[in-house]
């Protein structure tokens, strides 16, 4: 089992694609500082945590608490750049070592993204907008003057980098992520 520790599970969508495929493993998603405590106090241990430092100043503890509870290997997950500090952080906590992941920001969750996460392109990114709208591929095609197997192949491509198969799991992934602003709220009367 591999926990994957991230607020928004923004990592696990990052992550996932490789470790099904190399790993073939069961993966635990821990998307809140409250789901990591449920993990502790149930006393789930597996084979690896994976801690994202986006916990910001509760990164040390999680690893900390991680460590407490029997889990011996644990990398910190950070982005590609970033400020040494919360690395080294992490580091002293008790990780085992650190791993880039391309796309994971620092900001908060629901901080805006500035840049595309998971390397999906600015068309991939109007292509899931429009999926999230509810455009069959057919209208996506017709409102981006694109064919209609120009849109399907967009979705494969996204898809696979997600590590994941149908519309509705890309849509709600760009949510999380930030990619896609917040879905308007409907008042039910």
């Amino acid at each position: 089992m591999v926990l994957v520790a991230d607020p928004n599970c923004v990592a696990t969508a990052a992550l996932r694609p490789a470790l099904v495929e190399y790993a073939n493993c069961r993966i635990v998603e821990a998307g809140s500082l409250a789901a990591v405590t449920e993990i502790v106090a149930g006393d789930v241990v597996g084979d690896l945590a994976m801690v994202s430092v986006r916990f910001r100043d509760n990164t040390g503890p999680v690893i900390r608490a991680l460590r407490a509870t029997g889990w011996n290997r644990i990398i910190a997950l950070a982005p590609p750049s970033i400020d040494p500090a919360p690395v080294i952080e992490a580091v002293r906590a008790g990780a085992s070592g650190v791993l880039a992941v391309p796309g994971l920001d620092v900001k908060a969750p629901g901080d805006p993204v500035s840049v595309p996460v998971y390397g999906l392109t600015e068309r991939e990114v109007e292509v899931i907008a429009l999926v999230a709208e509810g455009m069959s591929n057919k209208e996506i095609g017709t409102k981006m003057q694109l064919s209609a197997l120009t849109v399907k192949s967009h979705l494969a491509r996204i898809g696979k980098r997600l590590g994941v198969g149908d519309r509705a799991h890309m849509v709600a992934i760009a949510y999380r992520a930030g990619v896609l602003p917040a879905a308007p709220r409907r008042e039910v009367g």
